[in-house]
């Protein structure tokens, strides 16, 4: 019997209609744009669930005989389904392979992939990859690409169909898309994820038919946030404690839901983190945690089988533990006496393991005291590492910072060679958390009371430094950002008056974040590469304004910065005239 074929256009996502097509009937998508194929199975496995069927679909794109292998996944009954994003124009032929099923095998059909006709970065350059000894994301076609991210630990129990309780005056329809749109609108370009309060449960390492309806709503969460143009930064399976002793150590259960989180959400617009803090041991030493160690941390082995089952290669990495606990090296970190800790240094840090498991970038959670931010070692730590950072956790806005601290963070993070910040905000990072609410913070600035982090989503959604974040990306896209690189304190070419400050330089500017709250600067001292004369420009972070600029002339101790214009934070630009 002849099996039918589902073709779902992802532009529309949810919203389209299924199109029936018979097996040779050649289909139309755009590039980059999920195309969804269903399978009907001669055998029902609503029952025993379909662990031990292995469904791939092999593309082949005809001009350049470009291949690739995109494996399927169970949604439950007879059902199966591919979802490919065309990688390259033209013409796409595919066939599938089944070995377990023999109905599922050797259907076959064709795609051809028009140029994307949309407005969203995301599609216009491709997905995102990274690229050794480059320090930021870029795109598929080597467009540098601004890491900006918001902060959804529990995104799965975000109201989809309905605005929740917390919406207040907003007039939301949905909670989930309210947010999602307004991120957009603020210019934000990262979604990040956990599955914490999902509707299925991968701890027992099956996926059965009672977690099918689960996914069916995942699907949504990820198919809007694409169709807005966000990239997803999602963790694809539970918090790290969560893991079973039993699981930890069982590969074929560990790689079967490895490759089944692939082959849902490998064709939209993704990064993977894997799981909350799973790098190094989970503070194995400081919690009840005791089912790994940094010796046995089997994160490694779940990155390898992401990686494996990854026709797209799509940027990986392991949340880390907080910055005090794990760098790259260890270096700048409170080094742990018990060896099982790994000193600080994270699992993924030698290259020959970072390879075979697809680890390309860094999940950092850097969060430093914000009086005055001296971590030289840490910093270079990350700097010097031929893969990219991202500080991909820090204080969230209400809950261990204030807006100040916040936007802070983001500039401090820039300057500091992590190219993307992971902004998070009470009410948003964990929704209707209780989570550190009970007594006050200090960030080492601000004090935030237990009433400044009892604030719903609905206001903390609009938090200033929310808006703040515009400014930043705005502030850096203007010049060639991606070739910052961080002057540490102490550094001989600049003599710092106030020491709250983040310094990084190009080759033809110096970008200097005075956060201080106070008005100096410093000197910056004549070098082989100063050039003469400059002038100083001052941009205000909390309104994206820029003052004129003033001419500064070098003596023989060097250029001396002018005085910020008031008390805030500020940003100085010095570049030749």
């Amino acid at each position: 019997m002849k099996k039918l074929i589902t073709i779902i256009l992802a532009a529309l996502y949810a919203e389209s209609s299924t199109v029936l097509a018979s097996e040779n009937n050649n289909q139309t998508t755009e590039k980059w744009i999920a195309t969804e194929l269903a399978f009907e199975s001669a055998t029902d496995y609503s029952a025993t669930g379909a662990d031990n069927v292995e469904m791939d679909v092999v593309f082949t794109h005809k001009e350049s005989h470009r291949v690739m292998t995109i494996p399927a996944f169970w949604d439950g009954g007879k059902t199966f389904r591919v979802r490919f994003a065309p990688t390259l124009e033209g013409r796409w032929s595919w066939t599938s392979v089944c070995p377990a099923d023999k109905s599922l095998a050797d259907k076959s059909g064709t795609i051809t992939c028009q140029p994307y006709t949309g407005n969203l970065d995301i599609y216009r350059h491709g997905f995102l990859k990274t690229k050794p000894g480059v320090k930021h994301l870029m795109y598929d076609d080597g467009t540098p690409f601004f890491y900006l991210g918001d902060t959804h630990w529990g995104m799965y129990t975000e109201e989809y169909d309905e605005p929740g309780p917390h919406a207040g005056t907003t007039g939301a329809k949905s909670h989930f898309k309210y947010i999602v749109d307004r991120r957009v609108e603020q210019g934000f370009t990262v979604y990040q994820s956990e599955p914490i309060g999902a509707k299925f449960n991968l701890r027992d390492g099956r996926v059965d038919q009672s977690d099918i309806e689960g996914f069916q709503m995942a699907d949504k969460y990820y198919q809007y946030i694409a169709q807005r143009g966000l990239v997803h930064a999602n963790a694809e399976f539970f918090f790290a404690a969560d893991l079973s002793k039993q699981l930890a150590t069982n590969h074929q259960a560990l790689r079967h839901i490895s490759r089944y989180w692939v082959a849902r959400f490998g064709a939209y617009p993704v990064m993977w983190t894997m799981a909350q803090e799973v790098d190094n041991d989970f503070y194995y030493e400081i919690g009840n945690h005791k089912l790994y160690s940094y010796a046995d941390n089997p994160w490694v082995k779940i990155a390898e089988y992401i990686h494996a089952a990854d026709a797209y290669s799509h940027p990986l990495s392991a949340h880390q533990e907080n910055a005090v606990k794990t760098s790259v090296t260890g270096k700048g970190c409170e080094i742990l006496d018990n060896p099982r800790g790994g000193g600080g240094r994270s699992v993924f840090a030698d290259d020959d393991v970072a390879r075979q498991a697809g680890h390309t970038w860094w999940a950092a959670q850097w969060s430093p005291a914000l009086g005055d931010v001296s971590d030289p070692e840490m910093i270079w730590d990350y700097w010097t590492s031929p893969r990219p950072a991202v500080n991909y956790e820090g204080r969230y806005c209400g809950l261990w910072t204030k807006d100040f601290g916040s936007r802070a963070q983001g500039w401090i993070s820039y300057l500091s060679g992590f190219f993307g910040y992971g902004y998070g905000a009470i009410d948003i990072w964990l929704y209707k958390s209780s989570f550190d609410i009970g007594a006050p913070s200090f960030d080492g600035v601000d004090s935030i009371s237990i009433s400044d982090k009892m604030r719903p989503w609905s206001e903390s959604v609009e938090y200033p430094s929310a808006h703040h974040m515009r400014h930043l990306r705005t502030f850096m896209e203007q010049f060639d950002w991606w070739n910052l690189v961080p002057v540490l304190h102490g550094n001989p070419s600049y003599r710092d008056v106030s020491k709250g400050y983040a310094y990084a330089k190009t080759a033809h500017r110096h970008i200097f974040y005075f956060y201080a709250r106070n008005r100096k600067t410093g000197v910056l001292r004549p070098t082989a590469t100063t050039l003469t004369p400059l002038t100083a420009t001052w941009y205000n972070p909390r309104t994206g304004t820029t003052l004129p600029s003033a001419t500064l002339q070098g003596g023989a101790k060097g250029f001396t910065l002018p005085e910020k214009p008031d008390a805030d934070d500020w940003v100085l630009i010095v570049a030749a005239e």
